[in-house]
């Protein structure tokens, strides 16, 4: 397989608070790689970095061989070619769900609002948000609903690697289920996705590769198979143990 993103040696420091302590990682064309760790283990900075929305104080960022933390490269270019959807969804409240789409293809890729519009529509019946949803606005959207039309919005742009930072952790369980199945449905089409989740069950169905981040630095990484159930590290298994017991008492609350 292509490798699609390389980061290297990636520091970053917040202050005196160092938060990434030497990241090294290798993500490959068509891969889903899924963070999982701590709060306060670097995973969002970390992705921050992979898109230059935070400059990385040391270390370089490998994509599709271009070294984009050197002089002289567009940001905004490379940021069309790695999406991010956020946790809070980060919609237009005053465009509808198509608008919100829409406004991308047409500021960044400069599309005809025509053409824009077929676009619009073509993602985001990818994500089940069908006809009749279009002309809403979010606060007519459920939280599922918005977040799903925040992932429309990234894949119109087409972009090679598509980041998302905890994508479900506002929604409840019903809704965390639709868009988990969106996001397999991706990964099933092998987009190149990095996502930061604590959805294990997830993680184990959908992840090639599944990432344990702790205090800034990766502290073990591989198949989900083998991190999630026989992982080498015993702060990994501590991790993944307590993230299995919350879930089964989440489950045990709904019943």
């Amino acid at each position: 397989m292509k490798t699609l993103l390389q980061a290297i040696d990636i520091h970053k420091y917040f202050g005196k608070q160092h938060v990434l302590k030497g990241i090294n990682l290798d993500v490959y064309e068509g891969e889903t790689v899924v963070i999982i760790g701590p709060s306060g283990s670097g995973k969002s900075t970390l992705l921050r970095c992979l898109n230059l929305l935070i400059k990385p104080d040391r270390g370089r960022i490998i994509f599709d061989g271009v070294d984009i933390t050197s002089g002289g490269v567009d940001i905004n270019k490379v940021r069309q070619e790695i999406g991010f959807v956020f946790q809070s969804y980060n919609l237009f409240a005053h465009l509808t769900a198509i608008e919100n789409v829409v406004l991308g293809l047409v500021k960044v890729k400069k599309m005809s609002r025509e053409e824009a519009r077929r676009v619009a529509a073509e993602a985001l019946l990818s994500v089940g948000i069908t006809e009749d949803l279009w002309s809403k606005y979010p606060a007519q959207l459920s939280g599922g609903q918005q977040q799903r039309v925040a992932i429309a919005r990234a894949i119109a742009m087409n972009p090679r690697l598509l980041l998302l930072d905890e994508p479900t952790s506002a929604l409840d369980p019903e809704l965390t289920v639709e868009v988990l199945n969106v996001l397999e449905k991706l990964s099933e089409k092998r987009m190149t996705m990095i996502i930061v989740t604590h959805q294990l069950g997830f993680a184990m169905r959908a992840a090639d590769e599944v990432v344990f981040m702790e205090d800034g630095k990766i502290v073990e990484k591989g198949p989900p198979e083998k991190i999630l159930l026989n992982p080498e590290k015993e702060r990994t298994r501590e991790f993944v143990s307590r993230l299995m017991e919350l879930y089964r008492m989440e489950r045990m609350r709904r019943q």
